[in-house]
């Protein structure tokens, strides 16, 4: 009998909902450094260039394109606006999903706000999963588990609401103005 040197239990401390294209889209740290600078305002390709170039990342408006396209194809970003150059057509572009490149703080020291905000989260998926019009329109998809049998499908959907109801309130007046204020604070 095998006798069990190490054993630990593991808890999913986050929760990304992201399709295989999207993913694959992020699999290079360019397009999540262009996400990142697109977050901030609309770029053409070559405003894009220059901004990558003064964050050490040296890349031709031709590399640059070939990325914006992948970026696009996967649904992470989107033409805004098209503008006559000298004959010519410039693009810009919006992110769809807003990227942060940032090393990922130990939030075991804010353990009980992540409660609290579990706790009332909770409550939120409670009541989009009792919602009979979400019930109503993943009733017949049959992507069961082939491992519990749960309906992850159902369970997808509703985080993919929950993250598209995020992304809402981060873009609303109010939430905007806390950032702001939040950067006028005195540092302690």
């Amino acid at each position: 009998m095998a006798e069990t040197l190490f054993q630990k239990d593991v808890r999913i401390k986050r929760v990304t909902t992201l399709g295989y294209s999207a993913a694959q889209a992020l699999n290079d740290p360019v397009r999540i450094k262009i996400l990142e600078i697109l977050s901030h305002k609309q770029m053409s390709a070559d405003e894009i260039a220059k901004a990558l170039g003064s964050s050490g990342y040296k890349k031709a408006t031709t590399t640059i394109r070939h990325h914006l396209d992948t970026l696009k194809s996967a649904g992470l970003i989107e033409a805004t606006k098209m503008v006559e150059v000298r004959g010519a057509v410039m693009k810009y572009y919006a992110p769809t999903l807003r990227a942060f490149s940032y090393d990922v703080p130990d939030l075991e020291k804010h353990a009980k706000l992540v409660d609290d905000t579990g706790t009332r989260l909770l409550k939120v998926l409670k009541s989009v999963l009792e919602d009979k019009k979400f019930v109503a329109a993943f009733a017949g998809k049959d992507d069961v588990c082939s491992q519990c049998k749960g309906d992850h499908y159902k369970e997808y959907a509703a985080l993919e609401i929950l993250n598209a109801a995020l992304a809402k309130a981060m873009g609303r007046k109010e939430y905007v103005e806390m950032i702001v204020a939040g950067k006028e604070q005195p540092k302690k």
